[in-house]
């Protein structure tokens, strides 16, 4: 190829004859981008001979460990827990966000009961616990083995129970046993360690043991308790003074909203105040009790009727309430379903409110009382 003499005159000649070029840009962006450029130069630099070392890495872990992928998979297939359970997550969440439900979506919302229909071959055992700050009495429903003897189900129970997620204390129920007697399943026998704190603490440790004894008996179908120290009959706190037995009666309680904190769930929890009627009950509801027991039945919700057909009591909504499908309202009926068997009700039926219903809960169709609250793992309800 001919080599042409380029002198600084050619060279100018020639520039000049080329077409001018502008750019718009300003100094500030063209320098942008010749540090992008360098940058990404920098990068590639770097990271391809990484990126070799790091595959070639890979690929001896592969060869050398075969079987490490399908263990993975078959242990991932193992935990995969069964459609039909939802564990209650122990978090905050807020009724002002939450989207309106539909009948597909209710599942969404953790219940705050157990319904006989969707035990699904399982048995509950109930057990009431106080608080980290020993305040109220919070029954958890735990699935059980159902040909389990009781006494190994409470047992069960206590265990699967994890004090810091669900925001309760267990240290007063350990060591302590409770079955019913072998001459009447009505009568319980409870036994209770020398060890136990609740002799060497204050009033407030004594009341709070009775009062979960008495949730517990009470929701595993018991009327009276015989206390045992170990081997020998009677406790003897310093307090309460010595205590022999316990008759459980129907308290007639209502039901509020309850929740220790932010990082835990909210539960349906028992008033300690008894009504004399249903009605009164549920006026009741929609007051707050303190800053941790809210109110159950919203502001928004009018009760117009509630009218007691047997052991059926039916409840008509004003049509100006307020039933938009918020968890609130969720739990709503449901707290509504407690109390309602609270008074020996075996049914509910809502009616009115301009709804055809409320979750999985159907307007004008009998709705069973549930068989337990506040269920550790919830059981979807039956559709």
């Amino acid at each position: 190829m001919k080599k042409f003499p380029w002198n600084d005159e050619c060279l100018q000649h020639t520039l000049q004859q080329m077409p001018m070029i502008k750019d718009h840009r300003s100094k500030e962006e063209v320098y942008r981008q010749l540090v992008k450029a360098r940058k990404i130069a920098w990068l590639k630099a770097w990271f391809l001979p990484s990126l070799a070392s790091v595959v070639a890495a890979m690929i001896v872990v592969a060869l050398s460990v075969p079987s490490l992928p399908m263990k993975r998979e078959s242990e991932e297939k193992a935990e995969k827990p069964d459609q039909r359970i939802i564990t209650l997550q122990a978090e905050h969440r807020s009724s002002e966000s939450r989207p309106l439900l539909s009948a597909n979506e209710h599942d969404d919302i953790p219940s705050r009961i157990v319904e006989k229909e969707a035990l699904n071959g399982q048995d509950i055992a109930v057990v009431g616990l106080p608080d980290e700050q020993s305040q109220v009495i919070i029954p958890l429903s735990v699935p059980v083995k159902k040909y389990e003897s009781v006494k190994r189900q409470l047992e069960t129970a206590k265990t699967q129970i994890d004090e810091q997620t669900w925001g309760v204390s267990k240290r007063l129920l350990n060591g302590v046993t409770m079955e019913p007697s072998r001459e009447s399943k009505q009568v319980w026998i409870v036994r209770v360690s020398k060890q136990n704190p609740v002799f060497f603490e204050g009033l407030t440790s004594e009341t709070m043991f009775l009062s979960s004894i008495e949730e517990t008996v009470r929701w595993m179908g018991g009327k009276k308790i015989r206390f045992f120290t170990e081997n020998k009959e009677g406790m003897e706190f310093s307090h309460s003074g010595y205590v022999r037995s316990m008759k459980i009666s129907n308290k007639k309680r209502a039901y509020y909203l309850y929740q220790r904190g932010p990082a835990h769930p909210i539960f349906l929890v028992p008033s300690s105040q008894r009504f004399q009627t249903f009605f009164e009950a549920l006026k009741q509801m929609k007051k707050d009790v303190d800053a941790s027991m809210r109110s159950a039945i919203p502001q928004g919700v009018h009760i117009e009727r509630v009218d007691v057909r047997q052991d059926n009591v039916v409840i008509r909504f004003a049509l100006d309430s307020q039933l938009d499908a918020f968890p609130s309202t969720y739990w709503m009926v449901e707290a509504i379903l407690l109390t309602a068997k609270e008074f020996g009700f075996r049914s509910v039926t809502f009616m009115g409110g301009n709804v055809k219903r409320i979750g999985p809960y159907i307007f004008g169709k009998k709705i069973a009382v549930p068989v337990g609250p506040n269920p550790i793992v919830a059981i979807s309800p039956a559709k």
